[in-house]
């Protein structure tokens, strides 16, 4: 499960942060997940719980957002492109995807992030 190698320099980033602004207790964390990150949010917050054991964000909430994909085409359209069906393979839908004005490939610019943006601490 790679969520674990994610959810180390996740946490990293959240103690790093804790320490810089001399927090005691790691209260609330935040998580943008892209939907095209390839990132199972519940088995990335069973590893951040994991990892965080015995630190100040032992006993931390965790909430996550997800983002949207987002494409631009050369031929000026930015945007999102076509809805995914709930039983579509992820890398079948990224290779497919076109731009919905001219029908040219696209390049994806958002969806694909995974980043904490915000910690609520004491």
């Amino acid at each position: 499960m790679h969520e674990y190698s994610l959810a180390i320099g996740l946490m990293e980033s959240i103690l790093e942060a804790a320490a810089d602004n001399d927090a005691k207790i790691v209260n609330q964390i935040s998580v943008k997940v892209g939907r095209i990150a390839h990132v199972n949010p519940t088995q990335l917050e069973f590893c951040l719980k994991s990892i965080g054991e015995g630190t100040i964000a032992e006993n931390a909430a965790y909430s996550f957002e997800y983002v949207d994909p987002e494409i631009r085409c050369s031929c000026g359209y930015f945007g999102k492109p076509g809805e995914v069906k709930d039983n579509s393979d992820m890398l079948e839908y990224l290779v497919s995807l076109v731009c919905p004005i001219c029908g040219k490939n696209v390049e994806v610019i958002g969806g694909t992030e995974l980043s904490v943006d915000s910690i609520d601490i004491d």
